[in-house]
């Protein structure tokens, strides 16, 4: 059975109509013959019947008088003279008295014991297969019963002929319709077929539309069936060519976004270095004024470079940048003091002192930079920015307060559980965010009193030396 199911779907369902087909007219093929056999049984028994009735007029006078040799010459005259009926052994059976007389003719040797059913109705036949003849009695009088054991050889033989050319002919007949069944339904298969080979192409290599010419117009349902697999297919290309459509704006709008970042982050070190160089022009002469300046312009073309690379991280993994010192976060400070005079916004810090802390330097001053500036911005004229940061034992803290109106609701959601509108989140933000993750950071957000806000990071790090 395991062979049959393996055969393709579209192969069974016909070849299994068609087994049905065939085991269905063999069926009723041997219910006809088995029909047709009963009915030939009953012929012969009423044949025997008609024989009967011819005997028992010339038994019965003989019968009626005690006449045991006018009995034995009636039978054996009736053995003597036979046409199309042969009977083999005729028998009178009295009820009381048994077997009155029982002769046999010449094609048999001796006689053989009549049926013990004869004694129990009033007429009825019994077919002996083994000698292929057929024993067929009635009643005479009221206790008399005359039986004769008809020879059915040939018909036998000519019955069995004929239950031979009827199976042999069902057969044939059968073959054809099964052969005829399965053939139409694979005819009506046909659009099924034509759909399953497109789903098939479409695992493979993806849908297809089928073509108008393999879509049946006299099926109605097939070709209902079939346009809405067209229709399936189309939506599914409109929504791959929209897919790739997305892909490519989603890779522009990528690229426009690292454009910004890059933007936003090089500026401000940008602004920090032109005041050094402006402290150099001015206080050149100065050793230790043009020292100091030089080494900022040093950090700062390092700054620049961080700023790179950890924004490039933000899409794409690299290696880590160099161990967090107290000196990034002053670096900082320096940056921000142009943009924070301009709005006329006093920075304040509280920097502990520590160094070689395992937290990527160029990061922590990139969300340090960030935090700032917002804090800058939001901040009113005259007000005041702080940074803190410190470390308590495995962690470090970083904290920017403001005294602005407070963090905005959706600026507030994004950075706490990141489900903002993409139109509602701010570049820095958005960097901060995205940071503080890489470096596995918590963030929380406070409200002070009377206004303002404060923005807490917390980082786990391993610090090779003590603050």
């Amino acid at each position: 059975m395991k062979w049959f199911l393996r055969l393709p779907l579209l192969v069974r369902i016909p070849l299994l109509a068609a087994i049905m087909i065939f085991a269905v007219a063999m069926l009723v093929t041997q219910i006809a013959v088995f029909s047709l056999s009963k009915q030939y049984e009953l012929l012969t028994e009423r044949v025997g019947q008609v024989y009967l009735d011819g005997l028992s007029a010339s038994v019965l006078p003989s019968y009626r008088q005690n006449d045991s040799e006018g009995i034995h010459r009636a039978l054996r005259q009736s053995l003597d003279f036979y046409l199309g009926v042969v009977d083999r052994q005729l028998a009178l059976v009295d009820r009381s008295a048994g077997i009155i007389a029982h002769v046999s003719g010449p094609n048999l040797g001796a006689t053989t014991p009549p049926p013990g059913a004869i004694f129990q109705g009033p007429k009825g036949y019994v077919a002996e297969s083994a000698s292929a003849s057929i024993w067929v009695w009635r009643e005479l009088d009221e206790r008399g019963v005359i039986a004769a054991n008809l020879d059915i050889s040939t018909f036998a033989r000519e019955r069995s002929a004929l239950h031979f050319q009827l199976m042999l002919i069902s057969a044939l007949m059968s073959i054809v319709a099964a052969l005829g069944g399965y053939i139409v339904i694979r005819r009506i298969q046909r659009p099924l077929k034509t759909l399953s080979e497109h789903l098939s192409h479409a695992v493979a290599f993806g849908p297809q539309k089928i073509q108008d010419a393999h879509i049946p117009s006299n099926d109605a349902e097939a070709s209902k069936l079939m346009q809405a697999y067209n229709r399936m297919t189309m939506a599914v290309q409109d929504r791959e060519r929209l897919s790739e459509q997305l892909a490519k704006q989603d890779q522009q709008a990528l690229l426009g976004r690292i454009a910004a970042t890059l933007a936003h982050e090089i500026r401000n070190p940008l602004t920090g270095m032109m005041t050094a160089l402006q402290t150099i022009r001015m206080y050149g002469d100065d050793a230790r004024s043009r020292r100091e300046a030089l080494d900022f312009i040093d950090r700062g073309i390092q700054s620049l470079k961080g700023v790179a690379e950890a924004t490039l991280n933000a899409y794409r993994p690299s290696a880590p940048g160099p161990d967090l010192d107290s000196r990034d976060l002053h670096d900082v400070l320096l940056l921000v003091e142009p943009h924070a005079a301009r709005r006329k916004v006093h920075v304040a810090q509280h920097i502990g002192l520590f160094s070689s802390l395992k937290l990527d330097a160029f990061k922590i001053r990139q969300i340090a930079l960030n935090l700032l500036l917002n804090a800058i911005q939001t901040s009113p004229t005259g007000g005041t920015v702080t940074l803190e940061a410190s470390c308590d034992g495995d962690a470090f803290i970083l904290k920017v307060s403001d005294e602005g109106e407070g963090l905005p609701k959706h600026a507030r959601s994004f950075l706490l559980a990141d489900d903002a509108p993409r139109s509602d989140r701010s570049l820095g933000l958005e960097i901060i965010r995205r940071l503080a993750r890489d470096l596995n950071g918590e963030i929380e957000v406070f409200s002070q009193e009377g206004g303002g806000s404060t923005i807490e990071l917390v980082f786990s790090v391993l610090r090779d030396e003590a603050p």
